[in-house]
């Protein structure tokens, strides 16, 4: 229970140890790291040869569940560009990779915010109604 309620199950640390997308992750950098010796140590595995991912599934995993409840492959969705605050599994792609699983089973279309950082609402709904997702 002192592990599961601690501040650490709450911190966002997308990325691994060095080379998150976030800051603040100094003190679970340290901690992953450790449990990636770890691992290799309980496993007497070579570190010059083995990697250990001790990362737990993220929302990545829940999204993709829903997206495949509710759409088909193919269909069309809309989602927050990842440069404008969105999450990868909105669909992200770039002008020369589909990225995201999401943008390789269903056609996407990233909207993006204003410079305030706020969803202008009606020109989503114009860009919705062309894209028709």
């Amino acid at each position: 229970m002192d592990c599961l309620g601690s501040p650490l199950t709450n911190k966002y640390s997308e990325g691994y140890p060095g080379a998150r997308y976030y800051g603040g992750n100094e003190v679970i950098d340290k901690i992953e790291n450790l449990a990636r010796s770890r691992v290799l140590k309980a496993f007497h595995l070579d570190p010059e040869k083995w990697h250990a991912n001790v990362q737990t599934y993220s929302g990545s995993p829940a999204n993709f569940a829903v997206y495949t409840a509710l759409l088909k492959p193919g269909d069309k969705m809309m989602g927050m560009a990842l440069t404008q605050g969105g999450h990868l599994t909105h669909g992200f792609f770039s002008e020369t990779k589909k990225v995201s699983a999401t943008s390789l089973y269903w056609k996407s279309q990233q909207y993006q915010v204003t410079k305030e950082g706020l969803i202008d609402y009606d020109r989503l709904a114009k860009e919705a109604a062309e894209f028709k997702p």
